[in-house]
């Protein structure tokens, strides 16, 4: 007689394999249903404020508020909470509130340390408060729009007026002296790293023309799925070449506000992936994949 068991065996697990294929389209179709792809990249860019913010706080001496007795870690979990909260439709603009809290107490007390990703996270996430549906507000996406147009042509004026993009010694430099992954394009030039080459000239240019192309489509209201696609590849390219995924992520969070896009599953999880990346830094990984290699 002809044993059951690996018959019921094939069985449990062909419905154990149909059960997996099916969770994941149902929570994806879940995901875009209840709204939370809408909200996703509120509750991302504040994410990306505790990511920011919370290992110079372990690192601090002073563990403690510059206002008042409460530890650095409670003010992170508020941040936490506010980031999940912020993904529903009931609590969203409840969480604006609840990191506004930090961000007054802990954050802007060292306002003359604070890094350019966590001015841009103050200037624009807590606007968000003041619209009962900050998601579907066509003001608050024109804020946020004008704002990146904003800073991405400054960012592109500072650069002018350095001078040290145009003529490739920035590049030059980083390839010499930067991180693993600022060193990429080091090969490209011979000889002295810090003196003129007209590949770093290159992509110089290519970062000012970038900037400023994005800066005034964004301030003409472009509104391309293609374009936001496209801002996105360049901003991760510019992630990994600058070793700041934290910045990108809150740029992609934001454009996707901008853009009325929401954020999709697959990037919501990406960008938390990027971000814990981000604590242990990218060149250091590639250090470590590439001591194992040799």
């Amino acid at each position: 007689m002809r044993s059951s068991v690996p018959h019921t065996a094939d069985h449990t697990s062909d419905r154990v394999s149909e059960k997996a294929e099916s969770f994941f389209p149902r929570l994806w179709r879940a995901y875009d249903e209840s709204g939370v792809r809408d909200r996703a990249p509120l509750a991302i860019a504040i994410v990306s404020v505790l990511f920011q913010q919370f290992p110079q706080w372990v690192q601090s001496a002073d563990k403690v508020a510059l206002y008042g007795p409460l530890p650095l870690e409670l003010f992170a979990v508020g941040i936490l909470v506010s980031a999940v909260l912020a993904a529903s439709a009931r609590t969203s603009r409840v969480a604006v509130a609840i990191f506004i809290a930090p961000a007054v107490f802990v954050i802007l007390p060292g306002w003359t340390a604070i890094a350019n990703h966590t001015w841009l996270a103050l200037w624009t996430i807590p606007v968000a408060v003041l619209f009962r549906e900050w998601w579907k507000s066509d003001l608050y996406s024109f804020y946020l729009r004008a704002t990146l147009g904003i800073v991405m042509i400054a960012a592109f004026s500072q650069k002018i007026l350095a001078g040290t993009y145009l003529n490739g010694f920035y590049i030059g430099y980083l390839g010499a002296n930067g991180a693993t992954t600022e060193r990429m394009f080091s090969f490209l030039c011979s000889g002295d790293p810090t003196g003129p080459c007209v590949f770093n000239q290159m992509i110089g240019i290519f970062i000012l023309a970038w900037q400023l192309i994005v800066g005034v489509l964004l301030l003409l209201g472009l509104n391309s799925l293609i374009f936001l696609a496209i801002e996105i590849g360049f901003l991760l390219g510019a992630g990994v070449f600058a070793d700041e995924m934290n910045f990108q992520v809150l740029n992609i969070a934001l454009l996707c506000i901008v853009f009325r896009f929401g954020m999709p599953l697959w990037l919501a999880a990406l960008s938390i992936a990027l971000l814990v990346i981000h604590l242990f830094s990218i060149s250091a990984l590639v250090d470590l994949v590439l001591s194992h290699a040799g």
